[in-house]
């Protein structure tokens, strides 16, 4: 039986939602209207969110470099951790443990400390590790390993991996083989899912890229910076478009992740 809300309750949770929501409507209006000093906004225009796009290399440009750096990293750091745990399930159960601690230690890092030891250590190298790009993209790697991995891990959880392909090795393929034509297409809605998370946690960031490439490599979190000491109803646009990009990528992999979750729960009350 569910509980009714009370009154007092329902008042908690729409004073939190005024707070929460205030600043990005705030935003929305300082980007909409010329004037904000009175009561009433005056100027409604879209003469701001038209100049970030039509600016040359502007907004468009930086969206596509966010995308860019935040998609490699992601599908390389997949492919990996794919390859590292069919090892470990398969051949080392026992490591599992372990596998699972590496991959919880980025948690304790923070991005300052991350950025400086990788320019300290890498940036006066005369071989590919002095490349800031790729530098960038390796501690990204970092950043999300470990929302990666508990997203790979989870949507691997909702199969019997083992009696799968040890029925598909009796058929003649090997378990390398089952494991990426039956096991990773069967969990593919789960790896989309942390894939659009980790883009998402990727595409927001400012303090790497602006410490390790800096305006190198100028991506929308660079481009707001830039844009803010300029013109502050411009730096709002971008704002509400970062947002906008962000709440897409987001809703996108929690109904994802909702719709694997269902499908475990179905799996297991038939095994039931």
């Amino acid at each position: 039986m569910k509980k009714r809300s009370t009154p007092f309750s329902s008042f908690i949770i729409v004073i939190l939602s005024v707070v929460l929501l205030l600043p990005l409507f705030v935003t929305l209006l300082n980007s909409l209207f010329r004037d904000l000093s009175n009561i009433i906004p005056e100027g409604f225009t879209f003469e701001f969110y038209s100049g970030i796009f039509v600016e040359s290399g502007g907004m468009a440009g930086a969206i596509g470099r966010s995308l860019l750096i935040a998609i490699i990293p992601t599908l390389v750091l997949l492919l990996l951790l794919l390859l590292a745990m069919y090892v470990v399930q398969i051949h080392y159960p026992k490591w599992d443990k372990y596998l699972d601690l590496l991959s919880k230690i980025p948690y304790g890092i923070q991005g300052v400390i991350l950025a400086v030891s990788i320019i300290s250590l890498y940036a006066s190298s005369s071989t590919f590790l002095s490349n800031r790009i790729f530098l960038l993209s390796c501690a990204y790697g970092i950043v999300i390993l470990p929302y990666m991995y508990q997203g790979i891990k989870n949507a691997l959880t909702t199969l019997e991996v083992m009696p799968i392909l040890e029925a598909a090795e009796t058929l003649g393929a090997s378990r390398l083989y089952a494991y990426f034509r039956i096991i990773v297409p069967s969990v593919l809605k789960g790896l989309v899912a942390t894939i659009l998370l980790s883009i998402g946690i990727l595409f927001s960031d400012f303090v790497l890229v602006n410490i390790i490439a800096g305006s190198y490599y100028e991506t929308t979190s660079i481009f707001l910076d830039k844009t803010r000491s300029v013109s502050g109803h411009a730096a709002s646009a971008i704002s509400v478009v970062i947002f906008c990009i962000m709440l897409i990528l987001t809703n996108l992999a929690g109904y994802l992740g909702s719709k694997e979750t269902k499908k475990a729960k179905t799996n297991t009350k038939m095994e039931l």
